[in-house]
């Protein structure tokens, strides 16, 4: 039987080499045909580790994790990044401090650390208070500070930032001005800094904005904290400017904007085309991402998963509105099959656990983070968890 997945091609020059797209994700033609996902259809290796909880390892509101090979790296509320051994959940050390010192980060008005990490050189930067980057090891050593002064070009707290092999990749997702670089690539070593083109891009009038407030914690809704601003005529945007909107592909960075239906590959200056999500009727315009009236039929997502194997993609139909409805969908490279699920509560069949993908391992595994009031009672049982204990993490192996 051919395969209900219609193919696209696009046959392009980059960095001296010819790309072929041929992915295509038919969304909207599955919307209505829902299904379930389990855990066991993306791995039959579930790991749960509980962090250790003592005194010096608490941690506190709207936690936020990054996995590396071999540790766990933990932001949350009003305290300093936490590192965790990947293998046993043992508590390490802290890295780095809150401070307006040398060696000190900065935390926002919620108290919340903003940092991303170099899978490759195992280097964790932190943002700093005067639009910087203050680079810890594993050590917990402070081994540099870079400074962006241009920041109004390159905002670094309206940005995320995805960093490999001591290059910074930002994709500024509060685009309020012309005078603002969208995309842009730093070099840590020579520290010159690189526009990428390509992108299409409108700035918010923010001449017309009423208000602004912020949705904190929502790291599996919307991929991270929710900015949303009102403007005149009733009209509205909401972005997460930390929900993963770069990422790894092999050896190619990858950008996902907000209301646009393709996924792009970024090669020094240019991006290039590399997947489009297929939405029918379903295909929100970008250039009318700001109209609430008849955003119930449109969709959103909210931010993208990739391993060799899978893209997991979370999105919302009526994003505006009181009633939103999220989802989740799962592709499946080899079978080109697409798989969507109302909610985005994935079940552990094996241990009778429902979990929420939010992030995904340096090594391309899937994660998941529970509380402890989450947990079902055989898992409880089985780790000894109190209700004030620190976080479980959920690990889907490959």
């Amino acid at each position: 039987m051919k395969s209900i997945v219609a193919i696209l091609i696009f046959v392009l020059c980059s960095c001296g080499e010819n790309i072929v797209v041929n992915m295509k994700i038919n969304v909207g033609e599955k919307m209505g045909d829902f299904e379930n996902i389990s855990v066991q259809t993306i791995s039959s290796n579930i790991e749960y580790i509980p962090l250790e909880t003592n005194d010096s390892s608490l941690i506190g509101a709207m936690p936020n994790i990054c996995v590396l090979n071999d540790a766990i790296l933990v932001s949350s509320a009003n305290q300093c990044l936490k590192l965790f051994d990947r293998l046993t959940g043992r508590f390490i050390r802290d890295i780095g401090h809150v401070g307006v010192d040398p060696e000190g980060y900065a935390k926002d008005s919620w108290g919340i650390v903003n940092y991303w990490v170099d899978y490759t050189y195992n280097l964790i930067y932190v943002l700093g208070w005067n639009n910087d980057l203050v680079i810890f090891d594993l050590l917990g050593n402070c081994k540099d500070r870079l400074q962006i002064y241009d920041d109004t070009r390159y905002n670094l707290s309206q940005s995320y930032l995805f960093i490999d092999s001591g290059r910074i990749w930002g994709h500024n997702k509060l685009y309020i001005s012309n005078l603002c670089s969208s995309l842009f690539f730093v070099e840590q070593n020579t520290k010159s800094i690189n526009d990428i083109i390509g992108l299409s891009i409108l700035p918010l009038p923010m001449d017309e904005i009423q208000s602004i407030s912020n949705l904190l914690g929502n790291y599996v809704s919307y991929g991270g904290n929710l900015t949303m601003a009102s403007f005149t005529d009733d009209r509205k945007f909401y972005t997460s400017i930390d929900s993963p909107s770069l990422w790894k592909n092999g050896d190619k960075i990858c950008l996902k904007q907000a209301f646009n239906d393709t996924i792009y590959t970024l090669c020094d200056d240019r991006i290039y085309p590399y997947l489009i999500f297929e939405l029918g009727d379903w295909k929100w315009n970008y250039k009318d991402r700001l109209e609430v009236p008849g955003c119930e039929r449109k969709i959103s997502i909210d931010y993208v998963l990739e391993n060799e194997k899978y893209i997991y993609f979370h999105f919302h139909t009526g994003l505006y509105l009181n009633n939103r409805q999220s989802y989740c969908g799962l592709y499946q490279k080899e079978s080109n099959r697409v798989t969507l699920m109302r909610g985005d509560r994935i079940f552990d069949v094996i241990n009778n656990q429902d979990i929420q993908l939010r992030t995904i391992t340096s090594d391309g595994c899937f994660v998941a983070l529970l509380q402890p009031n989450e947990l079902c009672n055989e898992l409880k049982d089985k780790y000894n968890c109190k209700e004030d204990d620190n976080p479980i993490i959920v690990i889907l192996r490959k």
